[in-house]
């Protein structure tokens, strides 16, 4: 009998395991306009590391079609002006450009508080 009761209880316990795995969601990270923004600042004025500037490259935004455009023109700039030094971590020209990304994502972000 006890042995009968152990199997039923093991059974109801690896059940409940297997059943609160499935339902469980993969966590998600998303990356903000405001989140982009403070970033991007970051590396303009030389205070942003490599991983910082990695997280914000590295994850496809596709909850975010204009701020995706703008991801892919920061890895195209990375390409071309990217040093990984310190405190910059980008050429002159590099920061420059992203400079104008700044300015792109600054005016996307007044022409949404515009539509409210």
């Amino acid at each position: 009998m006890t042995i009968l009761i152990t199997l039923l209880l093991s059974f109801c316990i690896f059940a409940l395991i297997i059943w609160a795995l499935m339902h469980m969601r993969t966590p998600r990270y998303r990356v903000d306009r405001q989140d982009f923004l403070k970033v991007l600042e970051d590396v303009i004025v030389g205070q942003a590391d490599d991983s910082e500037w990695r997280v914000l490259t590295g994850y496809p935004m596709r909850h975010d079609p204009p701020l995706e455009k703008l991801r892919l023109e920061c890895l195209e700039i990375e390409e071309a002006e990217y040093t990984g030094g310190s405190p910059y971590l980008f050429t002159e020209a590099g920061i420059e450009r992203l400079r104008g990304v700044r300015r792109r994502l600054l005016a996307a972000n007044s022409e949404n508080d515009n539509d409210k």
